[in-house]
């Protein structure tokens, strides 16, 4: 039987601040009003969406938190990492969820580049997750998209690649239909998305036999493939934007509500 998966929330509130919270209502330094507004309106003190409450909405197993991602990456990350999408985002996404037609995920992203995540994770085959050997793009030529550093944060990625057999015109206006908060996911986004699932899911593998068709182009104009993330490692490609390949799908993300 699988073993359920559990994820460790850090909280700020300690126990001793708890104890002068109750001091403080006993005391009648936080009166009636103050806790009756609060209990009324409690969304209204919050600072956003709590990892906890999304949690609660889309299910553990799809929710990589910040710690877990630091973890795996070995690297330090925020200690307040703020969720910068809705509620009713992610209710959207958990809905789409049981339908079974989407795979929507909230995953941390350390922002590294493609090229920091080949430089952190090598190609030796024998220590997955890794790279496979394909050097093309870390010529100079390529910098520009090789080296992008997305923005530190949760993303809500969905991992059912979808458009497949389209070329990259027709997947675009499929994605404008869906409305202005539809996006491809970067490529580098994608990489260290499934890069980290695998690290802290034990294993789990996605885009095993597929590519995500990503946001940017080659020196030479030719779009970004990422993806094959098989035993032989995670491949970085390229493919001409007017074929019609049955290999290629687009992994949708939702832009940032704020």
């Amino acid at each position: 039987m699988a073993m359920k998966k559990k994820v460790v929330i850090g909280c700020s509130v300690t126990p001793g601040q708890l104890e002068d919270l109750m001091r403080m209502i006993k005391d009648g330094t936080v009166g009636g009003e103050e806790l009756g507004a609060f209990l009324e309106n409690p969304k209204k003190f919050s600072k956003g969406l709590t990892i906890v409450r999304a949690i609660n909405i889309l299910g553990a197993n799809k929710v990589i938190i910040a710690e877990q991602a630091g973890k795996a990456w070995e690297i330090e990350v925020p200690k307040s990492a703020t969720i910068r999408y809705s509620e009713e985002t992610l209710l959207e996404c958990a809905n789409e969820n049981q339908s079974g037609q989407s795979d929507w995920r909230l995953v941390f992203i350390n922002g590294l580049s493609l090229r920091e995540q080949r430089e952190k994770r090598g190609v030796d085959k024998t220590k997955l997750p890794c790279f496979n050997d394909d050097d093309w793009w870390l010529e100079s030529d390529e910098d520009k998209w090789a080296t992008f550093m997305p923005q530190t944060g949760y993303y809500l990625i969905n991992f059912r690649g979808q458009f497949t057999n389209l070329n990259c015109g027709k997947q675009d206006a499929k994605i404008a239909k869906l409305g202005a908060d539809y996006e491809r996911c970067h490529e580098a986004v994608f990489a260290e998305a499934i890069l980290t699932i695998y690290m802290v899911n034990d294993g789990e593998r996605i885009a095993e036999s597929w590519y995500h068709w990503g946001a940017s182009t080659s020196f030479v104009g030719v779009c970004i493939v990422v993806g094959c993330f098989n035993s032989n490692g995670l491949c970085v490609g390229t493919h001409s934007a007017y074929g019609f390949p049955g290999g290629l799908r687009v992994a949708l993300a939702r832009k940032f509500s704020s």
